[in-house]
């Protein structure tokens, strides 16, 4: 049995393949500097033992990649609105991916790399933990970079900005400020800038 599921992506061609042995991601990359920069992003990332798919093979512009499953951090989020409920070890688990991922760049380069893409349909959740899985835009920043745009973007999943979101927000920016060692003032401030930049690109939040 051989069968190609064409999964959602902005960027590439990403198919889920299920075979007679077990399922594995391919991800045809468009761009060749994009395929180096996630290849040697995942490379260093597993090897310091942060939670990332195996790379299985490599080819030109080719990711043969482990198959985490489907469920990923914006599904979550959106069943713990629905449900009206919060696990906080699940934030937390978020947040210490991050960490790990700061870490294991910044020995390598030298220098503060960020993550940029901080979509939350970037992060799979297998077996109760956050996996990383998409590394092409990471680029040098500070980390309050990401850490701004990963909470406006938590308020503006479609619906944005309810209660509920604004409840998970503050929650949030208090563990990022807390594990990741920044200023809360400095999260908000890049906050703030990524809702004026989603506000222009949409017209207005939905």
């Amino acid at each position: 049995m051989h069968k190609e599921i064409k999964l959602r992506s902005k960027r590439n061609n990403v198919f889920r393949i299920v075979e007679d042995e077990g399922t594995y991601i391919l991800k045809k990359f468009e761009n060749h500097e994009n395929y180096i920069r996630e290849k040697e992003v995942l490379s260093i990332l597993k090897k310091e033992g942060v939670n990332v798919p195996s790379i299985i093979k490599a080819e030109e512009n080719y990711l043969y990649l482990e198959d985490l499953g489907e469920v990923n951090f914006l599904d979550w989020y959106e069943e713990q609105e629905k449900n009206n409920a919060l696990d906080i070890s699940m934030v937390y688990e978020l947040c210490s991916w991050f960490k790990d991922f700061y870490s294991a760049v910044f020995e390598f380069y030298k220098k503060q790399f960020i993550l940029y893409d901080v979509n939350f349909k970037n992060f799979i959740i297998c077996d109760n933990k956050v996996y990383g899985i998409d590394f092409e835009q990471v680029k040098p920043g500070h980390i309050e970079e990401d850490a701004g745009r990963l909470s406006a973007f938590a308020l503006t999943y479609n619906p944005s900005m309810t209660e509920w979101k604004m409840d998970f927000r503050n929650i949030l920016i208090n563990i990022l400020s807390n594990e990741l060692n920044i200023e809360k003032e400095k999260i908000i401030s890049e906050e703030n800038k990524e809702l004026a930049a989603i506000k222009k690109r949409r017209g207005a939040f939905s």
